[in-house]
Parts: structure tokens; sequence; C-alpha cells
């Protein structure tokens, strides 16, 4: 089995130069829309099928990088210039003498398989000149496509080395996809030997079929008669299907059709295949389905798997430390993997915890509770005369107890976090000793904010003090005996949308919430 170690991106789509150190086991991919996260997945797919008409049929116009074509055509256009695109995979170094070899970028002896697209000296000159015509499109016509290992061996669709399975969800419903994947599993499954036995049966089949039944029409359409057709489109590998209960996986619903796809992907007998690339498995799955779907990629062994993903469940409950962070506003991508074993296994066993928003967003508040949540936006709009959403800020709920637990991931990623918290009756032990790992310029991108008065120990007592007469007369009714700031502790979400309904224009906002507000908006 080959495991990839390094992927390397030269030009290819929106990467220059882009190198990822990947995980043996596990490499999950998480970024907004537009990041690269499917970037990385088509490239390894490109490169281990070692299939031009592959490429050719995606298109080199849409695979080479936009921004270093029209660089190139801006330029002197010479010759010499223009550029090449790439893709690497590097290999644990396991002695494969057919995969090693100098034959790579970094000019070292490595193993693994590369994709090359450059341009073909054979039309040097013809390039040459069509390029002094200044209305010249960029000659892409001209490059050459080649699959080679780094030995300088060539390779090809049939004679691979790396063994892929792909499971673009994507594509769920379209049939030349499923076609496609259904003859992969069938290549996984079955020896080359096998194969082989396998075409020979169903083409002697075909003929049986031809000679003994159709034979027997043939006399009614004299001098014509019936045959099968041969071509080398119509053939095991093209006309067989899968079935679960008799029922076709084509038939299946969106949800099983993602399941299945890759409960067959990872089971054990597919043994010839060494890498298992899936694309937004959590697309059309239920919450429950999506559970046992990461028990079984948690179970999967003997084989490498990358996985594009938008979805908290399973980026956290697959391990933090294996996500690649990737950004839709710059081509550099954050590994999080020095995120302390505690902060991922928390993140493995809380409830969902709306972590990829907090890590995609460069601005970020966090808050204690639902309170807060629902009166930060209109305090927001009060602070800066702003919409908070429309400024690219999230805001995030989470147990006071936790906050420790999104810094660390902040002080990885280096996105702006502004905390807004309670004193618990002692500011000096619950914020400025309690966060002093995090603040006190130490971490420029995160601050905390508080009350500095023990009194005003809770954000309700911080409404009322600075909102009394307000509150006072939104909350008394003739039958409530509770005083109105012990009915707004004991009743924190129900007061906090009953203000927000009804006096968001003209909440008095408390100062270390503005301080805050007016922090994360600079």
């Amino acid at each position: 089995m080959l495991t990839i170690t390094k992927i390397k991106l030269h030009n290819f789509k929106r990467f220059t130069d882009l190198t990822l150190n990947v995980n043996p086991d596990i490499t999950i991919l998480i970024g907004d829309n537009e990041s690269g996260k499917s970037t990385i997945l088509q490239a390894l797919d490109l490169v281990a099928r070692g299939s031009r008409r592959r490429v050719e049929n995606v298109g080199l116009d849409k695979l080479f990088n936009v921004e270093v074509i029209e660089s190139f055509m801006r330029g002197p256009r010479n010759l010499s210039d223009l550029p090449e695109m790439y893709v690497e995979l590097y290999f644990e170094n396991d002695n494969i003498e057919a995969l090693e070899g100098i034959n790579n970028s970094i000019r070292q002896n490595c193993s693994g398989i590369k994709l090359h697209c450059f341009m073909n000296d054979e039309y040097g000159q013809l390039v040459a000149d069509l390029l002094q015509d200044p209305a010249a499109s960029f000659p892409l016509e001209f490059y050459s496509i080649v699959f080679e290992t780094f030995s300088g061996e060539s390779f090809n669709a049939y004679t691979r080395k790396l063994k892929n399975l792909f499971i673009d969800n994507s594509t769920i419903g379209n049939p030349h996809a499923m076609r496609e994947y259904v003859n992969d599993i069938f290549h996984s499954q079955l020896t080359d030997l096998q194969r082989i036995n396998a075409r020979h049966a169903y083409k002697n089949s075909k003929i049986l079929f031809q000679n003994q039944t159709l034979a027997q029409y043939n006399q009614q359409i004299a001098p014509y008669n019936f045959a099968i057709r041969e071509s080398s489109d119509d053939n095991i590998e093209t006309d067989i299907t899968l079935m679960e209960n008799n029922i076709p996986l084509e038939n299946k619903g969106t949800g099983m059709q993602c399941f299945i796809k890759t409960q067959l992907a990872l089971n054990r007998a597919a043994s010839g295949v060494d890498a298992v690339l899936i694309e937004e498995p959590e697309n059309h799955l239920s919450y429950m389905k999506m559970l046992e779907l990461i028990s079984l990629i948690k179970g999967a062994l003997g084989r490498q798997i990358f996985i594009s993903t938008h979805s908290d469940l399973i980026a956290t409950r697959l391990n933090l430390k294996k996500c690649l962070l990737f950004n839709s506003a710059s081509t550099d991508v954050c590994s999080l993997s020095n995120l302390t074993d505690e902060t991922a296994d928390f993140f493995m066993k809380a409830p969902d915890n709306n972590m990829l928003q907090f890590a995609l967003s460069k601005k970020s508040i966090l808050v204690e509770g639902d309170a807060e949540f629902i009166l930060m936006e209109v305090l927001y709009k009060r602070t800066v005369a702003k919409n908070l959403y429309a400024s690219g800020i999230g805001v995030i709920a989470v147990d006071g107890k936790c906050f420790k637990r999104y810094l660390e991931i902040a002080k990885v990623l280096g996105n702006k976090v502004a905390v807004i918290t309670d004193n618990d009756k002692n500011y000096t032990d619950n914020v400025v000793n309690n966060y002093s790992d995090y603040i006190w310029n130490q971490f420029p991108n995160i601050q905390v904010f508080a009350d500095t008065d023990d009194s005003r120990y809770t954000f309700e007592v911080c409404i009322y003090r600075d909102n009394q007469a307000l509150c006072d007369t939104e909350f008394q009714t003739p039958r409530r005996v509770l005083p109105i700031l012990d009915y707004m502790i004991k009743n924190k979400a129900d007061s906090a949308y009953h203000l927000l309904k009804n006096k968001a224009d003209v909440l008095v906002v408390p100062q270390y919430i503005q301080d805050a507000i007016r922090w994360i908006d600079a």
C-alpha cells in the first residue's frame, strides 16, 4: 500500500505554489466556498488515475492558474517564460525503486508520482510566432500532459501506481459518475486475472445469446440478421451495476447512495485501494446517519482518507488536529495539528459547537449564553451604527468554562476574537488572572471584556442597572412578586427576547460591551 506524505501544487487552479503535509490516516479539508478544498481532491484524483483524457475533459484552461496566464500575456511573452503546471504526490519512502528518483520539483531522491503540463518543444517556433500577435490567446493547445513517477517512468490509466476511489457527492444522480464509481469498485475488488476472466466470460455469454437466442429470429428479417454490438463502450465494466437487497444503487435515495458508496470504499474487501477521497460526505445525510458514517470512517484501517467538508460534526468528531483550514480570501492553508490533545478531545466530545463558523470567521465575538447572543446584534448596531453580520463578524454562544478551548484555536489561526464574559463577583481572579495566558499583549488578536465592578457580576445585572426604569416598566405585572432583576436572572433568554422585540431602539449598551464592539470593529 502507498501512503501519501506530501502534496505539491504549482499553478494548479487557484494555487500558484502550495505544499501540504498530510496525515497517514485521515486528512480533513475544511474551509468556506471557493477556498480550494475540492481542488485538492481533484488534483489527487487526476494524478492517481493517470488519464490524459480525463485532464482534457476537464480542460487545461480550467486547471491552469488564471492569474499566472494573465501575467504572462501582459509581459514580454518570451517562450522561455511560459509557465508550467504540475501536481506532485510524495510517498513514504518504502524503497520502491520504480517510484524513486529526482524527477520532482525539489530535485531530491524521493518516492512519488506527478502530473506535469508544459509547452511541447516541438512547437516552439510556431508558438513563439503566435505570441507576437497582440490578440493571441495563451497557447494551451500546444501543451503536453505527462504522468510520470519520480524515477522518470511514464504511466497511464492502465498502469496507474496509486489506487484511489473518489466519492463526489455533488455528482449524485449523474449516470456517468455512478457508472465510473461502480467500475472503480469492480477494479478494487478483483485482481487483474479475475477481471480478465470476467470480461472473457461476459463476452462469451453475449456470443452465446447471439448464436442461440437471436438466431431464432434471423429468418424473419433475411437477408439481414440480429447481432450484439461489439464495441469498447459495451462491456462488463459499463454494464455492471451495484445492488442492495435487489435494488440498484442508483435507485436509492441520495443520502443512502452517499452512505453506501463510502461504506463500500472503506470496506476491508477493498484491499486494492490506497486512498479514498470523499467530497462533502454530509450531503443528504440525516444527523444519525452522519454519526454512523463518522463511526465507519473512524474504524477504517489500511487506507488513507481525504475528506472535504463543511460539517462541524465531521471535523470535530474525526479530530481537529487532522484538519487543514482553507480560506477563500487567501491561498495560505493552516494546519490545526498544533492544537493540544485536550482541546481536540474536548471538541470531539462536546455537543454541536459552531467550531467551523469560529475557525472561518476573521472576527468573532464569544458570549456566555443565549441572552447575550439574542441581543448582540442590536447592541452592536446601537454602538457603531452598523449591521453586525454585514460587517463579517460571527457571534457564538459558549459556556463560559469553554472559552479557552476556542481561544486555543484562535492562537493557532490568528483570527480576531473578543470574549464578552461575566466577572462573577471577582474581576481580578475570574478575568485578569484567569485569562492571563491569552491576553495582555501576548496575543494581540485576543481580548477579554468584562465589567470591572464586582457588583455588576453578570450580563443581566449590567443590562438592568443601565436600563433600570425601562426594565421596571417592561417586566412589572400586577401578579409578579419577584423583584425585576431576579426575574431577569431566572428568565435570561425570555427577558432578552422581550427587550429585543420591544426596546431595541432605546436600549443602553453596558460600557464593557461597547468596548468589546469597538475593539472588534476596528
